[in-house]
């Protein structure tokens, strides 16, 4: 009976309504095409780790920055004062101008290496409890944060798993700051991802 193990697999995970997939919203999230809970609320498309515990630590009194914005943006402005979110596709930020709070600030801004995207955070007046690198140029995303990071301000960068993101960690912790990796399943997703949070004692999430 051993080649009935797929679907005992698929009716535990899929068809039943108590399982992981289902009350994580996983399964919503294919449904909809969007990453959402079960109750079609939007999520990040991080893993649900790190999801459930910024669900827990985010507060109402908080600045936030945002590298990359879409469903995320609305799951943040749900828990937090602000968000600034910089965008470089024009097409996707109209459409998420139909679809953001009064809470969030919308700025396009075109991409490129290491010039005016990573830089964006430096044209506001103001320092960010908590910066969210998930767009392009990651590494430098991080570098030109940490300046305007507030005195409890945390950087978390999303896909921390990529190579290419070492420099990252590398730079921060050089900086005083220490990580913590959050790592499993996002909505839609069918690997382990990773997601890191870059912080410093006294930060804003308690860590």
């Amino acid at each position: 009976m051993r080649f009935l193990w797929p679907l005992h697999a698929l009716n535990r995970l899929i068809i039943r309504k108590k399982s992981y997939l289902h009350t994580t919203g996983w399964v919503n999230s294919m449904k909809l095409g969007y990453p959402c809970s079960k109750d079609g609320s939007e999520l990040p498309w991080m893993n649900y780790q790190v999801i459930n515990f910024l669900k827990e630590r985010l507060q109402n009194d908080l600045n936030l920055f945002e590298y990359g914005s879409g469903y995320s943006t609305m799951f943040y402005a749900r828990l937090v004062k602000s968000v600034i979110s910089v965008e470089y596709d024009k097409n996707w930020l109209n459409l998420m101008k139909t679809k953001v709070p009064g809470n969030v600030t919308l700025v396009y801004q075109e991409k490129d290496i290491d010039k005016n995207y990573c830089r964006a955070i430096k044209e506001f007046n103001q320092d960010f409890d908590v910066v969210i690198v998930d767009g392009r140029d990651r590494v430098n995303c991080v570098k030109h944060s940490i300046d305007k990071l507030s005195n409890k301000g945390v950087i978390i960068l999303d896909d921390s798993s990529r190579d290419r993101y070492t420099q990252a960690f590398d730079l921060t912790i050089k900086a005083g700051f220490r990580i913590l990796t959050f790592e499993g399943l996002k909505p839609k997703g069918s690997d382990v991802d990773k997601t890191t949070i870059i912080y410093r004692d006294g930060n804003c999430l308690g860590i």
